[in-house]
């Protein structure tokens, strides 16, 4: 299962589209996958949301479209309801210091199955900082957007002209320049790999919202709560785990460690047989997570042309040939044989 997006993250991209007049994407390079998802979503508006890995690779297929980073693009278009329950929250909050801890404490409701990074809201020396880990170097995008969409919510919200941030951390080191992210969020840029971060003085956030509306923004909280109790399944935190696991995965073959349980299983601060254990409750299998991993990453760096040689060393396999035996075993074809069917 994938973590699924709210399906107003897909609404707001189509708004893009049509303000850029790339519309005809859509239809033109119709025989990818990721945009005829894309299209039905659209269609059926469903409210079971949008895969994320999907939409991912949607912004990094619009993004040579823009000399600007994508992310700050698409929010430039978004409103309050794009981002779901959380828009309505912000809009009726007395402040954006109340505004900030609802979004803190309702965040995972911006994802439909499970919440990738967890927020957290941290008061230090008059400044309010909202803070969240990067464990997925494949979701910069997305993690780049919702850093922007917290500063178009909170623009929409004052409703004049904001008090920009103090500062603002990126976790991941982006694709283009600094200079463009300094000019969306007014403040300077830093780059601290591993955590996201914007930081408002505590000032601006108390400046009243004059849309405030605290009867209305207490019924839409008990409707949030209940949204993320009934969201709190067995199959929730198996996808909880999973993810976690995915991250540590993706760490693990970075550093090149041959042994990826026995890394995984310390960067979890576990043995393998806890590991293993832990996996087992919730009826996962740590070789099948690696290897969906490793097939989606195949599958990406073969379409961007890169060698078998390379490919292998980047999934932690001892040699091309290592890896070409793998990859028939997942997909019952060589790597070249896939490439000429795609």
């Amino acid at each position: 299962m994938s973590v699924k997006i709210i399906v107003g993250y897909v609404r707001l991209l189509q708004r893009v589209l049509q303000h850029y007049q790339l519309e005809y994407l859509i239809g033109g390079i119709e025989q990818q996958l990721q945009w005829k998802q894309f299209a039905e979503a659209l269609q059926n508006d469903s409210e079971q949301g949008f895969d994320l890995t999907v939409y991912v690779q949607l912004l990094k297929q619009l993004q040579p479209h823009f000399k600007r980073p994508i992310s700050l693009v698409v929010a430039e278009q978004a409103s309050l309801q794009d981002v779901g329950m959380m828009g309505y929250l912000a809009s009726t909050s007395l402040n954006l210091q109340q505004a900030m801890y609802l979004l803190e404490q309702y965040y995972p409701l911006l994802f439909k199955q499970t919440n990738l990074e967890q927020l957290k809201i941290v008061e230090q020396d008059q400044l309010i900082q909202i803070i969240w880990s990067a464990n997925y170097e494949d979701y910069r995008e997305i993690y780049e957007l919702n850093l922007s969409l917290i500063f178009r919510i909170a623009k929409l919200i004052v409703q004049e002209q904001l008090i920009p941030p103090s500062f603002i951390q990126l976790g991941l080191t982006p694709h283009l320049s600094l200079a463009h992210y300094e000019q969306f969020f007014g403040c300077k840029i830093q780059v601290y790999l591993g955590q996201y971060k914007i930081c408002f003085d505590q000032q601006v956030l108390l400046a009243r919202n004059f849309a405030a509306d605290q009867q209305l923004n207490q019924v839409l909280s008990t409707q949030a709560k209940q949204s993320l109790q009934q969201a709190d399944t067995f199959e929730h935190r198996q996808q909880l785990l999973k993810q976690k696991v995915l991250g540590f995965i993706e760490q693990a073959l970075k550093q090149h460690n041959e042994v990826i349980q026995d890394q995984v299983a310390r960067l979890m601060h576990c043995s393998e047989r806890t590991l293993q254990r832990q996996l087992k409750s919730y009826q996962l299998n740590f070789q099948d997570i690696l290897d969906e991993y490793r097939l989606q990453l195949s599958q990406s760096y073969l379409q961007q042309g890169r060698s078998l040689i390379e490919i292998a060393e980047l999934l932690g396999y001892a040699d091309q040939s290592a890896f070409g035996r793998a990859f028939k075993r997942w997909t019952g074809q060589t790597p070249k044989q896939f490439l000429k069917q795609s």
